[in-house]
């Protein structure tokens, strides 16, 4: 039989259109997010009427561990069936799920609808992630790999940005939490008519050809178990990172700015800031990875995002600029752990089974940390609201992670191969 003709080798034209795809789906994916990190706190206090601060925490950490769920679901999910049906197919599903459910949330009346559609809406947000990972490692060169791990990595954050800036927009002319939160619904739909047009990878056709079945059952087989295990630690220790300390910041800063001039808009500056940090960051990540390693980039990453969050909550007790710029510098390296991961995970799977192990990696860590930001929010009761503590206690998790490393499958910094059959 002939080999097929691999179009992205023929037409670069088409993995510049694949990346495009990948990085604005992903990129709005991360304006998805960005917008529930600064408005849930607004909407809750709307819709728990009466709440205290210790009530508002707790239900913004079961809103938080419903996304990580529906996510965890989600990227499963999709990831299994991108290795079943096509990385595009499922990414364009994933795209439209996300946009609809954050559109819907916006109408939301009561707290339980809120959740509700948070975890609808991230069964799409999950399922972007080991679509796009897969899309791009699949039709880019090998030696473009840390650099485009690293783009991946940003593109989140540069969603995040996206968020932070129009949401300030808006909340200055007055919009409540229903028209910021909405917005994410017409931006996420952009990425749709690109999406459209990009070719399924040459390699998962190949792939697919000799795989007829791909089956979450494989991945526990002794060949792939450990790499499943590790892959999911590590990915609890960025996600737990991230969400159990990291994210509580607009919360935070919501409350220390009570009172003053820019009560309704700090959080969306500082967000702005730490934006500015995180895209940056993201792209480090990736190319860390490549320079100096996988291992001895983690622990480089584990240490010093340590040390930069708990400044962040340590140093400030009001709102002024350190706030702003000590959320920049912890958000370089808070989410440059999103620029390592799509480096490293890929490499832990051969191509047919990539989308599902990666996913399933990546998600049980969502799952795991959903946990711990309802653990967050618990500690946040204990401490009578006060978030800063809560976040420091939580930021520990960064320093497990200097142990989780050295049990990392050794990759080489090489893509795995697909076995014959």
């Amino acid at each position: 039989m002939t080999p097929e003709r691999d179009i992205y080798l023929e037409k670069p034209f088409y993995r510049w259109l694949a990346l495009a795809a990948a990085l604005l789906a992903w990129g709005f994916d991360g304006v998805e997010q960005g917008v529930y990190a600064l408005m849930t706190r607004a909407a809750l206090k709307d819709l728990i009427p009466g709440g205290g601060e210790g009530d508002i925490g707790f239900y913004f950490s079961l809103s938080m561990a419903m996304w990580l769920w529906g996510a965890a679901v989600g990227g499963v999910w999709f990831g299994r069936m991108g290795d079943q049906y096509g990385r595009v197919r499922m990414l364009l599903w994933a795209v439209l799920t996300y946009s609809l459910f954050t559109g819907l949330s916006a109408f939301s009346t009561h707290w339980t609808h809120l959740a509700a559609f948070r975890f609808l809406g991230a069964l799409g947000l999950g399922g972007t992630w080991p679509l796009c990972v897969a899309l791009v490692v699949e039709t880019w060169p090998e030696k473009n790999r840390a650099v485009l791990a690293g783009a991946i990595g940003s593109a989140a954050n540069v969603g995040y940005l996206i968020a932070a800036t129009y949401s300030r927009a808006m909340l200055a002319h007055g919009a409540s939490w229903r028209w910021v939160i909405g917005m994410g619904f017409v931006i996420g739909l952009l990425s749709l008519p690109v999406i459209w047009f990009v070719p399924e990878p040459t390699k998962w056709k190949q792939s697919r050809a000799k795989h007829a079945r791909v089956s979450l059952r494989e991945l526990f087989s002794p060949q792939y178990r450990r790499s499943v295990i590790v892959g999911s630690l590590l990915s609890t220790v960025a996600l737990l990172g991230t969400w159990g300390s990291f994210l509580w910041l607009a919360t935070y800063v919501d409350k220390i700015a009570e009172g003053t001039a820019q009560a309704g808009t700090a959080k969306a500056i500082v967000s702005q800031w730490q934006s500015i940090g995180q895209v940056a960051g993201g792209f480090m990540g990736g190319i860390l990875a490549g320079w100096l390693g996988n291992k001895r980039s983690w622990l480089l990453l584990c240490g010093a995002t340590w040390i930069s969050v708990m400044a962040l909550f340590g140093l400030t007790t009001e709102f002024d600029f350190r706030v702003g710029l000590l959320a920049m510098v912890a958000g370089l390296f808070v989410t440059a752990y999103f620029g390592w991961l799509p480096k490293y995970l890929p490499e832990l799977f051969p191509t047919h089974i990539r989308a599902t192990g990666q996913g399933f990696a990546y998600n049980i860590g969502r799952v795991l940390t959903g946990l711990g930001v309802l653990g967050a929010g618990v500690l946040a009761q204990a401490f009578h609201g006060d978030y800063r503590r809560a976040a420091m206690t939580m930021a520990t998790v960064y320093l497990l992670g200097l142990i989780v490393i050295f049990f990392a499958p050794d990759t080489g910094g090489r893509m795995r191969p697909d076995e014959e059959k």
